[in-house]
């Protein structure tokens, strides 16, 4: 019967640790994209590339935060180079791409724009090579090899990625029962309760660090 209520308590602080990190994730996106939006409409566009890639970096799945995001770093790297400002442009298109790539795990979100940016990046470092002459054999040569280099797929590890989630969640679990299951209302501790949580906790939090290295 114990067991039971543990592992009631166990999946019930887990569904309240992950309904709450959704939420996190969320607002905090939405926060960002409206600070970048406001500082957009004040021309701060170096301020305004920052908070975007923020926005976009606290990517939630069924929200249109980062896509939004996306599109405004996307329109800011193409008002850069209209301006002729290749090394801004270059700046902003990686970040783009870089953000989207931050927050890859299982699969690779926003990958429309991963491809809008490595065709950018590839035009505007090719421009930098080739300087005036757009139409040489050699730009076209600097095209292919940093395209091919932009495409080489470097996934991370799928099995460091389950033990990334598998770790924090543990160990943020682990915390919360700890205070509920090892910690008296009297403030004392409970020794074997104590004993089990804080190994556990150092176990998961091991696993976590591993994976943080390893992915």
């Amino acid at each position: 019967m114990k067991t039971k209520i543990v592992l009631i308590n166990v999946f019930t602080a887990f569904l309240i640790l992950f309904f709450l990190t959704c939420l996190k994730i969320y607002f905090n996106g939405k926060e960002e994209l409206s600070t970048a939006e406001e500082l957009l409409k004040n021309k701060n566009y170096a301020q305004a590339v920052v908070h975007f890639e923020r926005a976009i970096q606290w990517y939630f799945p069924i929200s249109n935060t980062a896509s939004l995001a996306a599109g405004k770093l996307w329109d800011i790297t193409l008002h850069y180079e209209n301006e002729n400002l290749q090394e801004e442009a270059l700046k902003t298109c990686r970040l783009l791409r870089g953000a989207f790539y931050s927050t890859r795990s299982f699969y690779t979100p926003g990958k429309k724009w991963i491809n809008l940016c490595n065709g950018k990046i590839v035009h505007l470092m090719a421009s930098k090579s080739a300087g005036d002459n757009k139409t040489s054999l050699i730009f076209e040569n600097q095209k292919k090899k940093f395209l091919k280099n932009m495409e080489a797929d470097r996934p991370p590890s799928t099995f460091w990625s389950i033990l990334i989630e598998v770790g924090f969640f543990g160990w943020v679990t682990c915390v919360i029962l700890f205070l509920l299951k090892a910690v008296t209302p009297t403030a004392n501790l409970k020794p074997k309760p104590a004993v089990a949580y804080i190994t556990a906790f150092l176990i998961f939090y091991s696993i976590w660090v591993m994976g943080m290295f390893n992915v």
